[in-house]
Order: C-alpha cells, then sequence, then structure tokens
C-alpha cells in the first residue's frame, strides 16, 4: 500500500523557463512547450503577481515550486487519492532539488478536505 506521494521539481527546469516565456496574452511560440505546461498557468500568474519584483530567475525557482502545488492539487481530482488523503491513509508531498547548491527541501499543503459525505 502506498503510504506517501512526493511530487519533485528541480532547479533550472526548462519547462519552467518555457512556461515563463509564453507570452500573457495567450499568443505562443511553438507547438510543443505549451502544451506541455499549460496547466501551470495559474501557478505562473501567481508568481508573476506576487514576485515580480525579483529577478526572472528567482522568480523561475518560485515557479518551479508552485508547478508542484499544482500537480499535488491536480491529484487530489482522482477519487481514491483524495479519499486516501481524507482518511490519513496517504500523504502527499511536494519537494524542490536545487542541483546547483546541492539543497532539498520538502513541504506539505494543507488541502482543507473533509470526507465526503452520502446522503
Amino acid at each position: 500500500m502506498v503510504e506517501n506521494i512526493l511530487v519533485i521539481g528541480h532547479s533550472r527546469c526548462g519547462g519552467i523557463k518555457g512556461l515563463m516565456s509564453i507570452p500573457d496574452d495567450g499568443t505562443t511560440n511553438s507547438d510543443f512547450i505549451e502544451d506541455w505546461v499549460k496547466i501551470c498557468l495559474p501557478a505562473k500568474s501567481k508568481v508573476k503577481s506576487e514576485c515580480s519584483n525579483l529577478h526572472i530567475d528567482e522568480q523561475c525557482t518560485n515557479l518551479e515550486k508552485e508547478a508542484v502545488n499544482i500537480s499535488l492539487g491536480n491529484l487530489l481530482t482522482y477519487p481514491f487519492v483524495r479519499e486516501a488523503v481524507t482518511n490519513n491513509t496517504l500523504e502527499l508531498k511536494g519537494g524542490h532539488y536545487d542541483f546547483v547548491q546541492g539543497a532539498f527541501e520538502t513541504w506539505s499543503l494543507d488541502f482543507n478536505l473533509s470526507p465526503s459525505v452520502s446522503v
């Protein structure tokens, strides 16, 4: 039985840099990267809103972590995952590996889930 799922992002991610390069007006530059990373557009908006004063490299680091959070939330769209998290039999964790600094960070999110009620 799976008790933990760890979703990991990493430093200097090409996909994240590609996402940051997508113009905010919705136009695209290629046929590949946009389809692959568009699930993280809300994370990009959050980072650009909250971290606009930071250098682009720092914005990308923040987006690498927010993309992990998007993936964690996406896992909850699977009923069996949501049920296991709600029943505390499965824990979802995020992680970020900074291979430049040799650092690894992990975190948990509070999804504020409650058991579903049958009527």
